[in-house]
């Protein structure tokens, strides 16, 4: 009996015993799954670090192929650049010596003088004219470069061939500029007795420039020649070439200046360049002894090719520190996880704390932006609405200021997305410093951010704010991987007081930013009532604009256009109107900017032209020879149709095309030039005349104008209102139209207003003027009766009565 009661507490103390080994295996099971999650997670986690690392280590090396490309197109345009001027004064001086084959050494410093060819051009060393001289005629040209020496001669005065020698011909110079006397070449030096000769000759058969490079002491240096030809143009035969030879103008520059200015801003590269076309083949390399496994060649399409060598990271991960890292935090943030879910495993309530900590991190998640942190447009309308509600409250004024950054497409498509992401994180921490703790600034997306100002008391504050984020903004941003600072200006539109919906307040800040952007930007414009009417006056003009042409509601306009000389009416210009049914006339700066955004300018614009060239048929058979210019858009020059156009118009009216004067802006040719060349010389081949408009205003350098086939060049009217005032005018005036004779071409001043004005033109030879002084645009009938009509009376001073 004893045994069997003593065995009983044995048995419970046993089952006891089994059921916390039991329990003790369940936790040890337990523990080894959760080590095992834990043990995968590591796992995982560092081969996604890994396959993460790898991908960075590859964006950076894609990011440094595009800095570099970045680079290498800037120094590549800074060189085009370079070249082109260079063309420029190779072109204006063989014009000048093509006028002027006989002219002193005097007069030659004088262009050159005019020009300022030393001071705008570091690189250039010396240039003049150059003749070939027979062996019969050296004793006279002797004789004359002994009289007017361009150059230093001889000992004793006297002129000596350089290198000695008698041959069958010589090369020297006639006239000439040196930037250093004591390292030039001698009155008597012989061009072609040196490795330039056969460059020369090759250049006077070919009529193309030479490219030759040639060693003065230790400085290696470029000589180029342009053969001249009488009348300026280049004869179709080597024949004809060899009979028109006058001479050579020639340059010799330093290209090393050049590619040291290049490579400014850019250390760690190294440029070279070479020029391969006809007979020439030079090569010159920068002193930068930069060097680099990644190369970039660009053609300039003109015989010159640029190459650039520097290094580009390349993508493995332990050379790039950004990727090595990613991988070591991927690595330590793996570890930390799993140590996490171990430890999570070990306790409900710190589960439970991990869980409410995320479920916080996606709710901040859920209302502020990614990019920047600040509160996304969801947050914004919440504030907005508490904004209304506590100034209704408190009496107070709150305001919305939407604000744009101007341009901020440009830094995505040049710099790339990620130097504009980091733009916008600059931008944001710039407006969180600028700003109350009390003011919330949010973004609504893209570049778009919102300030809402609480409490505004003072009238102007919105405005003031807005002030000091125009002062801010203006200051340039410094970022990572973009090698000069940025500058930025942005467009603000604000909007106050009281409204029933948060939406309503954000959609009068944003007319009042779509009218501060079209006021030119880098501005703000508050919210009035009447914006919103502008803006609808503009939906409402846009609409009715594609019906206005089929409703007949387009008439043409024309301005007279007079000879200088004497005030003789040469021709009118045709100026659309459009006679709205219910608005009445509306101004073309008003609605061709509609034409022009819709496409619509490309069917107003073939109206145009088949209306004026009708008119201008008319006025013929009527025993009037008037030239009718008709406006070309950019949207029009850069269809082939155009030249479909207007040959349709010339037939349908049977005018005679020399009657038509086509024109088209400087900054619509510039946009294409290759293209718009080619079209504007299938124009010229149907027998009309060419204008450019606004010339001036635009960027067209010499060398492109000689592409273009013009017969006239209108000079803008903003030079003309400031002719009698400011002297960069009159002397831009004087320059555009020295250069237009220079190339045989018709100048035109428009926008003439003053006496005073015509008197000046007159003085710089302008060949034609129009404005409201003569004349103010007519329609038909009274153009006619007034100027047209015979025997019509003229004021004393010989202006048209109209």
């Amino acid at each position: 009996m004893s045994n069997n009661r003593d065995g009983a507490p044995d048995a419970m103390v046993g089952a006891r015993s089994d059921l916390d080994a039991v329990e003790v295996g369940a936790r040890k099971r337990q523990l080894r799954v959760w080590r095992g999650v834990a043990v995968a997670v590591l796992v995982v986690g560092t081969v996604g670090a890994m396959l993460a690392a790898g991908s960075v280590a590859r964006n950076d090396a894609d990011q440094s192929r595009r800095s570099f490309a970045a680079a290498s197109a800037g120094v590549a345009s800074t060189l085009q650049l370079a070249i082109q001027h260079e063309d420029d004064l190779i072109v204006s001086g063989a014009a000048y010596l093509a006028g002027n084959p006989n002219g002193s050494n005097a007069q030659f410093l004088q262009w050159a003088t005019s020009v300022q060819a030393l001071a705008r051009y570091p690189e250039l060393q010396d240039f003049g004219n150059a003749v070939v001289v027979p062996a019969s005629d050296l004793s006279a040209f002797a004789r004359r470069a002994e009289m007017h020496p361009w150059a230093p001669l001889g000992p004793n005065g006297r002129f000596e061939v350089v290198p000695p020698g008698r041959r069958a011909y010589y090369c020297f110079g006639t006239v000439g500029q040196v930037r250093n006397a004591e390292v030039g070449a001698p009155a008597g030096y012989d061009f072609c007795a040196t490795g330039l000769g056969a460059a020369l000759f090759a250049a006077r058969d070919s009529g193309e420039g030479s490219y030759a490079p040639f060693t003065v002491g230790k400085v290696l240096e470029l000589g180029v020649a342009t053969p001249i030809y009488r009348g300026g143009v280049v004869p179709g035969t080597v024949a004809m070439r060899r009979s028109a030879f006058l001479g050579w103008f020639g340059t010799s520059i330093r290209p090393d200046v050049i590619l040291d200015r290049a490579l400014q801003g850019h250390p760690g590269l190294a440029v070279a360049m070479a020029y391969q076309a006809g007979g020439s083949n030079a090569e010159f390399r920068s002193n930068n002894h930069a060097h680099g496994d990644h190369s970039a060649t660009t053609d300039l399409h003109n015989g010159w090719t640029v190459t650039v060598v520097g290094v580009v990271a390349t993508g493995g991960v332990l050379t790039h520190p950004n990727a090595f890292g990613l991988l070591l935090a991927g690595f330590l943030l793996s570890m930390l996880l799993a140590a996490l879910i171990y430890v999570l495993a070990t306790g409900r309530a710190r589960a439970l704390r991990l869980v409410g900590d995320k479920t916080g991190q996606l709710r901040h998640q859920a209302l502020h932006d990614a990019l920047s942190g600040l509160p996304n447009r969801a947050l914004i309308t919440d504030r907005i609405e508490q904004l209304l509600a506590r100034s209704r409250r408190n009496g107070t004024v709150g305001a919305a200021l939407f604000v744009d950054l101007d341009e901020f497409k440009n830094v995505n498509d040049t710099l790339g997305h990620a130097a504009g992401d980091r733009l916008l994180q600059a931008v944001a921490a710039r407006l969180i410093t600028t700003l109350r703790d009390v003011d919330t600034i949010g973004r609504m997306g893209g570049d778009e951010f919102v300030v809402l100002i609480e409490g505004a008391t003072l009238e102007r504050a919105p405005e003031l704010v807005a002030e000091r984020i125009l002062e801010v903004m203006r200051h340039p941003f410094e970022l990572d991987g973009v090698g000069t600072p940025m500058t930025v200006t942005t467009s603000i539109g604000i909007a106050a007081g009281d409204r029933e919906q948060p939406g309503d307040l954000l959609r009068d800040a944003d007319v009042a930013l779509y009218l501060a952007k079209a006021a030119g930007k880098n501005c703000y414009e508050v919210f009035r009532p009447e914006m919103e009417a502008n803006v609808r006056r503009r939906n409402t003009l846009d609409f009715d604009l594609r019906a206005a042409l089929k409703g007949d509601q387009f008439h043409l306009a024309y301005q007279p256009i007079y000879d200088l000389a004497d005030l003789t009416l040469i021709g009118v210009e045709a100026l659309i109107r459009w006679d709205h049914p219910t608005l009445g006339e509306i101004q073309p700066d008003e609605f061709i900017p509609l034409l022009e955004s819709s496409g619509q300018i490309i069917d107003v614009g073939r109206w145009v032209l088949h209306e004026a060239c009708t008119q201008a048929a008319a006025w013929r058979d009527r025993g009037s020879n008037l030239v009718v210019s008709v406006n070309v858009s950019g949207r029009q020059l850069d269809r082939d149709a155009i030249v479909d156009h207007v040959r349709e118009a010339l037939r349908a009216s049977s005018l005679d095309p020399a009657m038509l004067t086509i024109e088209v802006t400087e900054t619509a040719v510039m946009r294409n030039i290759d293209t718009s060349a080619q079209r504007l010389r299938q124009l010229k081949g149907l027998g009309i005349q060419i204008a450019i408009d606004d010339f001036g205003t635009g960027y067209s350098s010499l060398a492109y104008l000689q592409r273009l086939p013009v017969d006239c060049l209108k000079i803008d009217r903003t030079f003309i209102n400031a002719i009698t005032e400011s002297s960069e005018s009159d002397a831009l005036i004087h320059t555009l139209v020295q250069l237009g004779k220079d190339l045989g071409l018709k100048t035109l001043a428009e926008g003439v207003e003053t006496p005073g004005q015509v008197d000046h033109l007159r003085g710089e030879n302008v060949n034609e003027v129009q404005g409201f002084l003569l004349a103010r645009p007519l329609d038909p009938t009274t153009l006619e009766t007034q100027l047209l009509a015979p025997n019509r009376p003229t004021t004393p001073t010989g202006h048209p009565t109209a």
